[in-house]
């Protein structure tokens, strides 16, 4: 019994840290509070620009780069990669990722024509798992996306997001990220059945 409330508060305290990132006060012996954090949590974040810009101001506070976007802020197909700078936040200039537009020119698609999240994994440390985890979801949750194209590498040894809780209806393709096949050139073969698989679902929609 003294193990489980141990690990309640664990949990608790990493929300609470959550909450307190996003500018929002929580008491962490509260059950009522945290009920109302949650509600200003979905008040707060409408749109997608409004966690975009969130993500800005949170990065430039901290003075690092983690999570990059591209400016597409309204396709339904979502592009999830784990690769070193290969698109940078917002309005700065994109630094372009051969091989991944290569793969994508493929079968007919332009990469800038998919919603893309890309967390940059170089800097990527254990602490910040749980934020790009709620990150993801809000992400997930407002833009209700048609496919999500997961590309992040198996480098990260965390599930980056539950895909099965989100109780969202989208085709999930899981395709080998960039850096692995660098690694792995075997991946390749994979890589192309599932891009296949994707103009397929593409085209149906």
């Amino acid at each position: 019994m003294e193990q489980k409330n141990e690990n309640e508060f664990l949990k608790l305290k990493n929300y609470s840290s959550f909450l307190f990132d996003l500018g929002l006060n929580v008491s962490l012996f509260q059950d009522k509070d945290i009920e109302v954090e949650q509600v200003k949590i979905k008040e707060k974040f409408t749109n997608i620009k409004d966690i975009d810009n969130h993500i800005k101001e949170w990065q430039i506070k901290n003075d690092f780069q983690l999570i990059l976007r591209n400016k597409n802020i309204s396709s339904k197909n979502i592009l999830l990669i784990s690769e070193k700078n290969s698109f940078i936040n917002l309005d700065q200039p994109r630094i372009k990722s051969e091989l991944l537009e290569k793969m994508f020119l493929s079968i007919g698609q332009n990469i800038d024509d998919f919603f893309i999240i890309n967390i940059d994994i170089e800097k990527l440390i254990d602490n910040h798992i749980n934020k790009i985890k709620e990150i993801l979801e809000l992400y997930f949750t407002i833009l209700n996306p048609k496919i999500f194209i997961d590309m992040y590498s198996d480098d990260i040894n965390n599930n980056l997001l539950d895909v099965d809780n989100l109780n969202l209806n989208f085709d999930y393709i899981k395709i080998p990220s960039i850096s692995n096949i660098m690694k792995n050139q075997s991946l390749k073969r994979e890589a192309w059945i599932q891009l296949k698989l994707l103009k397929a679902k593409l085209n149906e929609s």
